[in-house]
C-alpha cells in the first residue's frame, strides 16, 4: 500500500569508500562498522527512521527538520572524532511516497543529489528545509545558489550548514555548482574579485559619524583566507588564522582595520573592490590564500589599493613552520605598512620585532573551541570548554587557552546557566592566569577591564584597563563597544557614544555591537535613535540575545506597552518559559502592562524554587510594574548576589523612579557609583 507524507529525507555516504575497499578491505570494513554504529545511535536519539542501507550509504527520514539537521551535525562531529574518513550528507524536505518499507519520489532524488555534491565532511540542504529551520538560533546556513540537479526538472536553491568545523565550499566551487562555469574558468583563484554584501544595518551614515581625525587614518580590510589546500574541514582553523591576523595588524594604531564579521560578510557578493571601498570607507585590501597546510604553512598574499582605481601593490609568498605563524603576521604587518607608505614608529618597530611561537596543537584546539563558543548554547559552551581545556593541557603556557576558559564561565553567567558568584570565581582564576602568561594580548586586557567593571566593581582599575586596551589595539571593537558602556556607568553616557559608533564602524555587520550601541543610546535617553537601530537589527536578526532585551527596554521607556509586551513574549518563548508567557497574557487582561509585569515577576519567584532565576530579572520586572518596595527588595538581593548587571543602575532609565529612595542611594554608595 502506498502512502504519501511530508518528511525530511537524509542521505549519507562515506567519501572514497569504494577506493578504500580496493586498497585496504579490513580498514574499510572497520570504518563501515563505526559509521553504522554512529548512525544508528543518532537516528534513535533524534527520533528518526532508518529506511535502508546501500553499501556505505544510508537513507533515513525524520518527522522534524530540526531533528534531521541536528542529527546530521552530530554525525559529522562523531565521524571526525572516531574514524579517519569523511561523510557527505544531503537533506531535503518534501512529499515522498512510502511503499513496502521503501521510499520513492522527487524528494528522495533531491536528497541523494545534494549528498553527492556535498563537500567531504559537509551537509547540503534544500531551500524547503532551510526555510523550516531558519528561526533556529544555533543552526547557521550559507546560500550556495540555484543548482541544477541530475534528473530534477528545476534548479534547486541549495544551502550548506556552517560552523562547528563544517566545511564551506570555495568561491570557485560555488560558481561551478550554480552553472557559472565561464567565470570560473576565466578568473584564476588568485584574481577572483571579492564580492560585497549589501549593507544590512549600518548604512552609509556611519561613515560620517567619526571625527575627521579618525577618517584620515588609512583603512585596510583583510579578507578571509582563500582555501586552496583541498581540505575544507580546516575552515575553522583558517577562520582562527583570519581573526588572529586582523588582531595582529590591528595593533598598528596608524591603520583602521575592520573586524572579522565585516570581512566575512562582504566576500561573496558582486561588487567591485572600488565599490566596496566607497561603501565602507576602505583604502586598501589584503587578500591572503593558503596553498599548503601541515607542519609547514604556505601563504600567498596580495595587497591591493582601491583608489583611484583597483591596483595590486604587491604579491608576496610566505612559507613557515606552524609554530612560527605569528612571526609571519608580524612580517606581513611590516610589509603592509611599507607598501602603503606609512612610516613605522619606534614603538611599532619594537612591537613587530618581537619573536612569538605557538604550540600548533594547542592553537588548533583553541580555534575549535572558539568555533563552538560563538554559538552560545549550553551544549556548545560545554564543547568549547572541552577544547579550551585540551589547549591548556597541551600547552600550560598558552595564554589564549585560559582566556577561552574565562570566556566560557562568563557566558555561563550571562546566559543564566550558573550563578554570577560561582561563575565569577572560575572566570577570575582563568583570566588572572592568562594575564600572567601574556599581558600584551588585547583580548586578555579587555577581559580584565570588563571583569573589573561588571564583576569586581573596581571601576578605577576598569578605566585604566579599558584605556590600555585601546592604546594596545584601537581597532578592537569589543573594547570600544564596552568602553562606551563603562563611561555611561561612570555618569557620562554621551561621552561613550562615539566609542560605540566606532565599534560598529570597525565591525559593520556584527549584531552584538549594534545591540550594545542600542543599549547605550537608550541609556543616553536617545530613545528614537535607539528604536531606529534596534528595529533594523530585529528585522535582520530577530533572536539576537542582547538586542531583544534592549528592544523591550526602549519600548518600555517610550510607553509603547503593546510592542513591549510582544517583545517580552518573544524573549520568554525563546527561553521555553511557557508559564511566563501565560502570566504576561493573564496579567495584561487583568490590569494591563504593569499588571502583566507583576504577575510575571510572581511566576519567576515560583520558578526560583526549582530553577535558578537571577534576582536581577525579578527586580527589573517589578521596576516595569512600578512596585517600589518589591523592586528594592529584589535589587538588594541582586546586590548581595553581586549580579553582573548591577553597575547599570547608575544610568539605566528603568531605575529612575527609584533614584530618590534612600535604599537605592545606599546601594549606589556601597558600589561607589555616581549618586
Amino acid at each position: 500500500m502506498q502512502e504519501r507524507r511530508l518528511a525530511a529525507i537524509m542521505f549519507t555516504d562515506i567519501v572514497g569508500y569504494t577506493a578504500l575497499m580496493g586498497s585496504d578491505e579490513d580498514r574499510a570494513l572497520e570504518i563501515l562498522r563505526k559509521n553504522r554504529k554512529i548512525h544508528l545511535d543518532l537516528i534513535n536519539l533524534y527520533n528518526g527512521t532508518l529506511i535502508k542501507e546501500m553499501g556505505d550509504g544510508m537513507l533515513m527520514q525524520f518527522a522534524s527538520t530540526a531533528d534531521a539537521v541536528h542529527c546530521a551535525i552530530d554525525i559529522q562531529e562523531r565521524a571526525r572524532l572516531e574514524f579517519e574518513a569523511y561523510v557527505r550528507i544531503g537533506i531535503h524536505l518534501g512529499d515522498i511516497t512510502f511503499e513496502h518499507e521503501d521510499v520513492f519520489g522527487d524528494g528522495v532524488n533531491i536528497a541523494s543529489r545534494l549528498q553527492a555534491m556535498a563537500d567531504p565532511g559537509g551537509i547540503y540542504i534544500s531551500e524547503s528545509l532551510q526555510k523550516s529551520i531558519r528561526a533556529i538560533n544555533n543552526i547557521k546556513t550559507k546560500y550556495l545558489g540555484k543548482i541544477k540537479l541530475k534528473n530534477v526538472s528545476y534548479p534547486v536553491k541549495t544551502y550548506c550548514i556552517q560552523g562547528l568545523g563544517l566545511p564551506i565550499p570555495s568561491r570557485l566551487k560555488r560558481m561551478r555548482l550554480s552553472g557559472n562555469r565561464l567565470k570560473a574558468k576565466v578568473l584564476s583563484p588568485f584574481s577572483i574579485i571579492i564580492m560585497f554584501l549589501v549593507l544590512l544595518m549600518a548604512g552609509l551614515w556611519i561613515r560620517n559619524q567619526l571625527p575627521e581625525s579618525l577618517i584620515k587614518i588609512p583603512s585596510l580590510l583583510v579578507f578571509p583566507f582563500d582555501n586552496f589546500i583541498g581540505n575544507d574541514t580546516l575552515d575553522y582553523f583558517l577562520a582562527g588564522m583570519h581573526s588572529t591576523l586582523i588582531g595582529d595588524i590591528g595593533r598598528i594604531n596608524t591603520l583602521r582595520v575592520p573586524s572579522t564579521t565585516t570581512a566575512n560578510s562582504i566576500k561573496n557578493i558582486e561588487k567591485s573592490l572600488p565599490e566596496i571601498a566607497s561603501e565602507l570607507n576602505i583604502d586598501y585590501f589584503l587578500e591572503p590564500s593558503v596553498l599548503c597546510f601541515g607542519d609547514t604553512i604556505c601563504l600567498k598574499v596580495k595587497l591591493i589599493s582601491a583608489f583611484p582605481e583597483e591596483k595590486q601593490i604587491w604579491m608576496h609568498d610566505y612559507k613557515v613552520e606552524r609554530s612560527q605563524i605569528l612571526n609571519v603576521y608580524n612580517l606581513l604587518a611590516k610589509d603592509v605598512l611599507e607598501g602603503i607608505n606609512v612610516m613605522l614608529t619606534p614603538e611599532q618597530e619594537n612591537l613587530l620585532a618581537k619573536s612569538r611561537t605557538v604550540n600548533p596543537e594547542a592553537q588548533e584546539a583553541y580555534y575549535r573551541g572558539m568555533s563552538y563558543m560563538e554559538l552560545g548554547t549550553k551544549q556548545d559552551l560545554e564543547r568549547a570548554l572541552n577544547y579550551f581545556e585540551l589547549a591548556r593541557k597541551t600547552d600550560p603556557e598558552y595564554a589564549l587557552a585560559y582566556l577561552g576558559i574565562a570566556y566560557v564561565w562568563g557566558s555561563y553567567a550571562q546566559h543564566g546557566f550558573m550563578s554570577s558568584a560561582e561563575a565569577r570565581a572560575k572566570n577570575n582564576q582563568a583570566r588572572r592566569k592568562a594575564l600572567e602568561l601574556d599581558s600584551s594580548l588585547v583580548e586578555i586586557r579587555t577581559s580584565m577591564a570588563t571583569g573589573y567593571t561588571w564583576g569586581a566593581w573596581e571601576f578605577e582599575k576598569a578605566g585604566k584597563e579599558f584605556r590600555r586596551c585601546i592604546e594596545i589595539n584601537p581597532n578592537y571593537p569589543f573594547a570600544q563597544a564596552y568602553y562606551s558602556h563603562y563611561l555611561a556607568i561612570m555618569g557620562d553616557p554621551e561621552a561613550g557614544l562615539p566609542h560605540g559608533e566606532l565599534a560598529m564602524k570597525l565591525d559593520t555587520f556584527n549584531t552584538l555591537y549594534q545591540s550594545v550601541h542600542g543599549q547605550a543610546l537608550k541609556n543616553a535617553r536617545k530613545y528614537d535613535e535607539a528604536l531606529d537601530l534596534l528595529k533594523k537589527l530585529y528585522k535582520a536578526e530577530p533572536d539576537q540575545g542582547i538586542g531583544l532585551p534592549a528592544f523591550w527596554a526602549v519600548y518600555h521607556e517610550l510607553k509603547n506597552y503593546d510592542e513591549a509586551l510582544k517583545i517580552a513574549k518573544r524573549i520568554y518563548a525563546l527561553k521555553g518559559m511557557d508559564a511566563a508567557i501565560e502570566a504576561l497574557e493573564k496579567g495584561d487582561k487583568e490590569g494591563g502592562y504593569k499588571m502583566a509585569m507583576q504577575r510575571t515577576a510572581e511566576v519567576m519567584i515560583a520558578y526560583s524554587d526549582t530553577t535558578y532565576i537571577a534576582p536581577w530579572q525579578i527586580c527589573t520586572l517589578y521596576c516595569r510594574a512600578e512596585k517600589k518596595p518589591e523592586a528594592l527588595n529584589w535589587l538588594e538581593k541582586a546586590y548581595e548576589e553581586h549580579d553582573n548587571n548591577m553597575p547599570y543602575i547608575s544610568v539605566d532609565p528603568l531605575f529612575d523612579f527609584l533614584r530618590k529612595e534612600e535604599r537605592f542611594k545606599n546601594i549606589l554608595r556601597k558600589m561607589k557609583l555616581p549618586v
